[in-house]
């Protein structure tokens, strides 16, 4: 906070800082070591990924990259929303996805900072360990340190891709504390202190919450004071989400007695089943998409939600059904293919059931 008076006023004015320190430069050589200095880094210049020094962009505020046009096309902005906190956004189409692979490993994060990827279009692959992520089919990953040889990136040739990337230093925890008053999740910690390089990554909840925030942040306003308030307030709120995220996996981790890492994974399996469409996936499929042993994952589902998976994914299926019938206009048949029956009678049968009425009844009280 800070104490001003407020204008035509005698009453102090307590409104935080969050605009009117916003810093602007008129040499980008000034913006370009103090985020070096801030997060470390291999030399931009050696690495070949880039063609060029960066440039000043929206007003002074931040910087522009413009990427090698052996390796792929496009450019990368950088802002500096509070010391500490580096936000960037990549917009690129790949040209030689090996290079860019092996190039990544050269990028692996060695210094003390959370990293959070948001994922906006395109599709690249992240493995950490043994466990395989695709930005095509989530909404973003927070993970810290892997280590060396357990992290790489494959992109696919010709496919442009954008996400935005932001490293978060301790002191950037603490100044997002100290202006906005939000404490940094606890996630922060359980991954600074897991063991393994799995331990260490976590999937964001493909949720509305979470799916707007990554679309707002390649939508800002232009304006390098507005870009960056908005920014801030953007990052306070991907803090506020992680938060309440981890103190959901907290209690289920309390309540059923397992471990963070299952309880992540086991989250991860029951979004899987609420996002399926179509065939749901077998118990084995489920298994090994989530890498959970079939026992620990059937047992572990049933100790933290309560309810089989078969349950769950049956609930799942029926309550799409139900929304379907309610908000559109699709065929009964056509719905039912949807939820994962092949005949509209068994779709039925276990409608009536759960609901006790039939489909058509509801999509006559439309």
């Amino acid at each position: 906070m800070y104490l001003a008076m407020a204008p035509d006023s005698n009453k102090p004015d307590l409104r935080p800082a969050i605009a009117g320190d916003v810093e602007s430069f008129s040499d980008k050589d000034s913006l370009e070591l103090l985020v070096r200095a801030e997060h470390p880094s291999a030399p931009l210049e050696e690495s070949g990924a880039f063609e060029a020094t960066p440039s000043l962009i929206a007003d002074g505020t931040a910087l522009q990259l413009s990427l090698s046009p052996e390796l792929w096309e496009g450019g990368i902005e950088i802002f500096r929303p509070f010391p500490g906190i580096a936000v960037a956004t990549w917009t690129c189409t790949p040209k030689d996805p090996e290079a860019l692979r092996q190039l990544a490993r050269k990028f692996v994060p060695t210094h003390d900072h959370i990293s959070v990827h948001l994922f906006h279009t395109g599709d690249v692959s992240y493995r950490f360990g043994q466990q395989v992520f695709h930005s095509g089919e989530s909404v973003g990953l927070v993970y810290y340190k892997p280590d060396p040889g357990e992290f790489e990136q494959q992109w696919q040739e010709g496919q442009q891709v954008c996400f935005t990337t932001i490293n978060i230093m301790e002191e950037g925890e603490r100044e997002l504390w100290h202006r906005l008053g939000i404490m940094p999740p606890s996630l922060f910690q359980k991954l600074r202190t897991a063991n393994s390089t799995e331990e260490r990554v976590y999937e964001l909840p493909n949720s509305l919450l979470f799916t707007q925030l990554a679309c707002a942040l390649v939508n800002l306003p232009s304006s390098g004071v507005a870009h960056t308030t908005m920014l801030r307030l953007k990052i306070g709120e991907l803090f506020c989400l992680l938060g309440e995220e981890t103190t959901l996996i907290n209690d289920l981790s309390a309540s059923g007695g397992l471990p963070f890492t299952e309880i992540k994974k086991l989250s991860q399996a029951r979004a899987i089943l609420e996002e399926t469409t179509g065939t749901m996936p077998s118990i084995a499929e489920l298994s090994a998409m989530v890498g959970l042993n079939r026992r620990k994952l059937t047992e572990g589902f049933k100790k933290v939600f309560g309810e089989t998976v078969a349950v769950h994914a049956l609930e799942v299926r029926l309550r799409k059904g139900y929304q379907l019938l309610k908000e559109t206009q699709l065929p009964v048949q056509e719905i039912a293919e949807y939820c994962g029956y092949g005949h509209p009678r068994n779709f039925s049968i276990a409608f009536q059931r759960r609901f006790g009425c039939s489909p058509s009844q509801v999509r006559r009280q439309k």
